[in-house]
């Protein structure tokens, strides 16, 4: 396939230099870094199969700050010290 691309130049700087480094052509560098980056993507993308996301209740007991008691509340949240 044939087409156009613009690339920004840091872009094509970094991939000029990786071709002369590997003594590559533009088309098998640029090809190759697509390649890589594609791989990278579908690595990087989840699974739908894996099913709905679920939340998991997590169990805070005392942890919880009484919303009844503000003096309480900031007494367990900053220490008694805070006055």
């Amino acid at each position: 396939m044939r087409t156009t691309l613009t690339i920004e130049d840091d872009v094509a700087v970094a991939i000029e230099r990786r071709r002369r480094e590997l003594n590559h052509s533009l088309k098998q560098e640029v090809n190759d870094l697509l390649r890589a980056g594609l791989l990278r993507a579908d690595e990087d993308t989840p699974k739908s199969d894996s099913g709905p996301f679920r939340v998991q209740p997590l169990d805070v007991g005392e942890l919880l700050i009484p919303i009844d008691d503000v003096e309480g509340a900031l007494d367990l949240a900053e220490g008694p010290w805070r006055r």
